[in-house]
């Protein structure tokens, strides 16, 4: 599998746009892969998991600094 645009990994995610552009600007969601002459973000299928654990700890109301230890954590 490919992989997907900002636009298909937010709504498969759902998290918008703008917050994985700030999480990717905060090291806790980084793309997969960035071109180089536009800047465009492309995420990997295999990133779902992380993204849907920062987006639920997101909504209980963790801090964005909070989140990246526990994301940190070993499984």
């Amino acid at each position: 599998m490919g992989l997907w645009t900002i636009g298909a990994f937010a709504r498969a995610s759902r998290l918008s746009p703008k917050a994985l552009r700030l999480y990717d600007d905060l090291g806790l969601l980084p793309p997969a892969h960035v071109d180089p002459s536009t800047g465009y973000r492309f995420y990997d299928p295999s990133q779902l998991e992380r993204a849907r654990l920062v987006a639920w700890l997101r909504r209980l109301g963790m801090p964005l600094a909070r989140i990246w230890h526990v994301c940190e954590l070993d499984a």
